[in-house]
């Protein structure tokens, strides 16, 4: 137990391989800045090292899983792209354009 109270993980310690922001981005296919801004944004997991982002093999996994999308059922797809819901026990929710402005005489 760790001294928060936490189990320990057993670690073989010669097989860590951390991975720079680059090196990762390579393997993801993906931009670096791209892995530094959601590491920032604390939206994925990664590893900070004097300062410096660094991320593992679980790490990768775990950003790949997060951002896999599956299919969805056939009912749950709207047939059109403009379909509009509106709540239809408060009107006052349902969202109405605004009259233009008018224009200035040049």
């Amino acid at each position: 137990m760790t001294s928060l109270g936490f189990p320990r993980r057993s670690v073989d310690r010669t097989a860590v391989q951390l991975y720079t922001p680059d090196e990762a981005a390579d393997l993801l296919r993906c931009k670096a800045s791209w892995l530094k801004e959601q590491a920032r944004l604390r939206r994925i997991p990664f590893t900070l090292v004097a300062g410096a982002y660094r991320f593992t093999v679980d790490h990768l996994i775990q950003i790949i899983e997060n951002n896999e999308h599956l299919p969805v059922p056939e009912q749950a797809v709207s047939t059109s792209r403009f379909t509009r819901t509106t709540d239809q026990h408060n009107p006052a929710r349902a969202l109405r354009s605004r009259r233009p402005r008018p224009r200035d005489p040049i």
